[in-house]
């Protein structure tokens, strides 16, 4: 009777071999440095060793341990010292594994081999690192609409099947043309690994692509989405073509290319009619604002994991199964965001950049031998390939009228290279081996195609759209009685009542109406691609989910009770934070807006204690001040808020709001004024313009003296000597702390307070009080009114001119 341990011996023997073929680099199967590891039957890391069985655990763990820190600890380095220089994350990571490959450390460390190259512990690595590399495909597959291909344009279309067919049949063509042209005399299995190769350089991943225009922060640019259409188009061919090829290979095998296909499609009519239905009714069950139940994402892994079984056992790739399984959760929240958040660190923070170090590490520069028979047909066909796929992205695009220097652009973004493009060199079974030099040479020119690309990109700077100010759009050059064009912002439900209150107080009618075109922002989170939504025109949104019901409903109310005076155009742009300001930008270039509304990033509660505080739009806010085409205002809600229609009901004498300017000079504070006089057109508002002099004589030493007096003056005898509830006071501030004081005497007094953010202007009645600013944004009067020290409970709008270039 055998014992337990004999028994577990003899199955690791048994099996050894067919579990590190399925789990390691397809090149290391016929590599060197398989060959060359030092693993005998005296090894304990021989899987015949009598004691293999009670040291594989403890001596594998801590060998999988030293490789991690070493990739982890290099990787991080190499990150810190060249991303001053432009050089993506992705890069650094493949410039870590040839350091740690053979080439290098390899050839000068004693004892290296058996850290780097036991056989046992690259089983667990390429294990560890292809579960890693299957879990990020399904995650790419949860954050791709896959509906863009559907709704793409000619550009995309033509751009993404061109940048695919145009290298693939040039690569083909230059393979099989070789006894014409070229002198390469290659057998069989080595037409099959170049062909391979040519497919590889042929495709283009839109991950790749998402996250080069994330680094680039050009996701939310017309550039950025047209190369992310393009990229899905040509993904989705590429992934049929992969498909088809490996199908292709099984005929003659056991099972057969029918079996497999007839799998394939029935695995694709399974999750389209079964688990995306499974998915929206997990979303029915989640009660709305609710995180999903984890119950349900466990089931979800485990789906993922028996749908890279089930590739497996039918001839596929290992990740065919949970790409198409992620391609049918729906994107975005709850449950797309969900999977995201739950797995995304692990996988994209962890396994994915020990995919990348571990698979260029197998990978020895001193394999290329070009006096050899692979090396120059190698490099010939990565050289047609990524030329060839550069004029195939190009052509497209001029061909569609677009500008040159965008066609250059775009072409150069579909040319990159990146984790996908290694994996498909890495995930090659034994049916397409490899040869080293095959795999050295387009391991080295993916890392050059990524890097070369990505600093060509940065340095040129390309954009699609650039935000100029060589229009006048504001407040102050508009005609009395115009149209005046706002652009609000929203992020949460509380900003909503706040800007309809503000828009009421600004008194539209039909003789001076309104075009407000209202943004609601929302962080993309579970998608790697943007989204921009226009209401209008379309009844339907991008998912089944609306994002925007809430805002939607509340404004078309809004444009309903101003009937004539009122038109809303609502949309709503999902997108990363950081790039949250040019979809601002574009939208207020676009629309010709004169004032851009943005909500304040803190909110209180009644008591004026500070409920929240997000960063996040703080950041948005300062990049729109700073790049806006129009004037800005930002609008701090603390006060008791304008009631809707509370002036239809009352008198003209009745003031039902009160209004304060403060005025101390300058093209923002002439902004706010002709801001605040379409609110003294209003009888219920009554407006007070503050005028803040350092002494009794008003004489003009400047041109900005001049207009400014010459504002103060119209609004006088238009507003002041016209109706009763316009007033002007002139209060007499020679410093900081008399204009403190002046404020505190009037704080309680008034509902809304109108500033000019008047950045860098400097004044005797400011001087000192920039020395105690928390929000720059807010300009030191506008930030003083909002402190929490002042204990100011009225609502405050600091309005900034457009900045002209």
């Amino acid at each position: 009777m055998k014992s337990l341990e004999d028994l577990l011996a003899l199955n690791v023997t048994r099996d050894h071999q067919a579990l590190v073929c399925i789990s390691l680099p397809p090149n290391i199967h016929s590599s060197g440095y398989w060959r060359n590891s030092k693993v005998d039957d005296e090894s304990p890391y021989s899987a015949t060793h009598p004691l293999s069985v009670k040291k594989l655990s403890s001596a594998t763990l801590s060998v999988l341990e030293e490789q991690m820190a070493l990739a982890f600890f290099l990787t991080q380095f190499l990150h810190l010292a060249l991303k001053c220089f432009g050089i993506p994350v992705f890069v650094t990571q493949m410039l870590a594994g040839i350091i740690l490959g053979p080439g290098m450390l390899g050839s000068i460390w004693p004892g290296y081999e058996k850290i780097m190259y036991d056989i046992v512990s690259q089983d667990v690595m390429g294990t560890l690192t292809v579960l890693g590399y299957c879990m990020f495909l399904f995650l790419m597959g949860v954050k791709m609409d896959i509906g863009i291909v559907l709704r793409t344009g000619r550009k995309a279309l033509y751009t993404g099947a061109g940048s695919l067919i145009v290298p693939l049949c040039v690569g083909l063509f230059t393979l099989g043309t070789r006894g014409v042209f070229l002198n390469w005399e290659l057998e069989q299995n080595d037409l099959q690994a170049l062909a391979l190769a040519v497919i590889t350089n042929a495709q283009t991943s839109f991950t790749v692509i998402a996250c080069l225009l994330g680094d680039l922060k050009l996701l939310t640019s017309e550039l950025g989405r047209l190369a992310l259409s393009s990229s899905i188009v040509s993904d989705i061919l590429g992934l049929s073509l992969r498909t088809f090829t490996k199908l292709a290979m099984s005929t003659g095998k056991e099972g057969g290319f029918f079996r497999n296909t007839i799998a394939m499609l029935g695995y694709i009519l399974v999750v389209y009619f079964g688990a995306r239905p499974a998915m929206y009714w997990i979303i029915r069950q989640t009660p709305k604002g609710q995180p999903v139940h984890n119950g349900y994402l466990l089931i979800i892994l485990i789906g993922v994991l028996c749908s890279a079984l089930f590739s497996f056992y039918f001839n596929q790739y290992l990740f065919f199964g949970p790409f198409v399984l992620g391609l049918a959760v729906p994107e975005g929240p709850p449950l797309g965001s969900a999977l995201v958040k739950c797995y995304d660190f692990m996988v994209s923070d962890i396994l994915l950049p020990l995919f990348v170090t571990s698979n260029v590490w197998l990978m020895n520069p001193k394999d290329i031998k070009f006096k050899g028979k692979f090396a120059i047909p190698s490099l010939v066909l990565l050289v047609v390939s990524t030329v060839s796929k550069f004029g195939g992205s190009l052509l497209p695009a001029l061909y569609c009228d677009m500008p040159l220097m965008d066609a250059l652009g775009l072409a150069l973004i579909m040319c990159c290279k990146g984790v996908v493009d290694l994996g498909s060199l890495s995930t090659v079974t034994k049916d397409m081996p490899l040869n080293e030099e095959i795999y050295a040479i387009n391991v080295l020119g993916i890392l050059m195609i990524a890097c070369v690309v990505s600093l060509l990109l940065k340095h040129f700077n390309i954009s699609s759209k650039k935000y100029g100010g060589y229009e006048q759009r504001n407040v102050a050059c508009l005609k009395p009685n115009s149209e005046l064009r706002i652009l609000a912002c929203i992020h949460k439900q509380n900003n909503i009542s706040a800007v309809i209150n503000f828009l009421d107080a600004c008194c539209p009618t039909k003789e001076s109406p309104i075009s407000l075109y209202v943004l609601h922002l929302i962080e993309m989170f579970g998608q790697a691609a943007p989204i921009f939504i226009s209401h209008r025109m379309q009844t339907k949104t991008l998912s089944n989910c609306s994002y925007s019901e809430d805002m939607l409903l509340s404004f078309l109310q809004f444009e309903r009770d101003f009937s004539e005076a009122v038109t809303v155009q609502p949309f709503t742009a999902i997108s990363p934070t950081k790039s949250m300001h040019e979809d601002t930008c574009t939208l207020a270039l676009d629309r010709a807006t004169s004032l851009i509304i943005l909500p304040f990033h803190r909110h209180w509660t009644l008591d004026g204690s500070i409920k929240s505080d997000d960063r996040a739009i703080r950041s948005l806010n300062i990049s729109v001040l700073e790049k806006a085409p129009c004037s800005v205002g930002i609008l701090i809600n603390r006060g008791p808020l304008r009631q809707l229609g509370l002036e239809k009901n009352s008198s003209s004498e009745a003031v039902q709001y009160k209004v304060a300017l403060i005025f101390l000079g300058g093209e923002d504070d002439r902004e706010a004024l002709a801001l605040t006089l379409r609110m003294a057109a209003d009888p219920s508002i009554s407006l007070t313009v503050f005028y803040f002099t350092t002494s009794r004589d008003c004489e003009a030493t400047n041109w900005d003296r001049i207009v400014d007096l010459q504002s103060l003056r119209e609004y006088r005898e238009g507003y002041v000597h016209a109706c009763g509830s316009a007033f002007y006071v002139e209060k007499i501030a020679k410093n900081g702390p008399e204009t403190v004081a002046i404020l505190r005497s009037i704080l309680n007094e008034y509902d809304l307070f109108v500033v000019g953010r008047r950045k860098h202007w400097e004044s005797p009645q400011t001087s000192g009080l920039d020395e105690w600013s928390e929000f720059p944004e807010l300009g030191i009067i506008g930030d003083m009114l909002a402190s929490d020290d002042f204990r100011c409970r009225s609502s405050i709008f600091v309005v900034q001119q457009q900045q002209t270039t």
